[in-house]
């Protein structure tokens, strides 16, 4: 799926509390459309290959929660939801295992989401099977805003590429839309993950360590 188009409509199999129920197990599947969903509000999708995995785990989605507040009350964004092609009780162990208070998940089991927004990748390298490519996507009332997709989705690529779907990216993308400043297409935060490339006075490059978050937090106080 591209910038302009609206997501497609896939089932999301959820479990809540059915009051008719009697015994240990009180809860029954509550399926959801995605277009019932998420119509009329304004969201961030976020897929990621797998929970528990050391990306996703330790920094992609602890950083959406970190920064919940400032996508909800500086751009209007009005829920964050993690996907992944998992079913609901591997999303919810994972969701109480990082201790997210804000962030909701929507459990793709089957694939159908994933592969109808073109992101159902193998990574039979790992032995995962059929997993999300990493992305994420503002959707505003069923359209993508915007999508910020990890370069060149393939199978089997041996390696898990972050940075154009990580929080910070989105939020630069939504400061420079508030100040109207110029919405480039590339990767626009941060310039390297790890480390920047400092030129001194005879142009010659040394490394030095790149602070990420000390990026970040100036970038929006210009």
């Amino acid at each position: 799926m591209r910038t302009g188009e609206p997501i497609p409509n896939t089932t999301f199999f959820f479990r809540k509390e059915n009051p008719n129920f009697i015994g240990i197990d009180k809860n029954d599947w509550f399926p959801e459309k995605s277009q019932d969903l998420l119509v009329g509000k304004k969201v961030i999708i976020v897929g990621v290959p797998g929970p528990f995995t050391p990306v996703c785990s330790g920094f992609q989605v602890p950083q959406f929660e970190k920064y919940y507040n400032d996508f909800k009350f500086e751009y209007g964004i009005e829920e964050i939801y993690i996907t992944a092609v998992a079913d609901f009780f591997v999303l919810e162990a994972w969701k109480k295992s990082l201790n997210l208070k804000n962030l909701k998940m929507l459990p793709d089991g089957s694939g159908d989401w994933a592969r109808l927004n073109g992101m159902l990748v193998n990574r039979a390298e790992w032995g995962y099977g059929y997993r999300s490519w990493r992305y994420a996507m503002i959707v505003d009332n069923l359209i993508i805003e915007r999508m910020f997709c990890e370069p060149n989705p393939e199978d089997m690529i041996g390696n898990d590429p972050y940075g154009e779907s990580s929080p910070q990216n989105v939020l630069e993308w939504l400061r420079r839309k508030k100040k109207g400043e110029d919405l480039k297409e590339e990767w626009l935060y941060p310039r390297n993950l790890k480390e920047e490339r400092i030129l001194g006075e005879k142009g010659v490059g040394e490394y030095k360590e790149f602070n990420a978050e000390e990026a970040f937090r100036s970038s929006i106080d210009k």
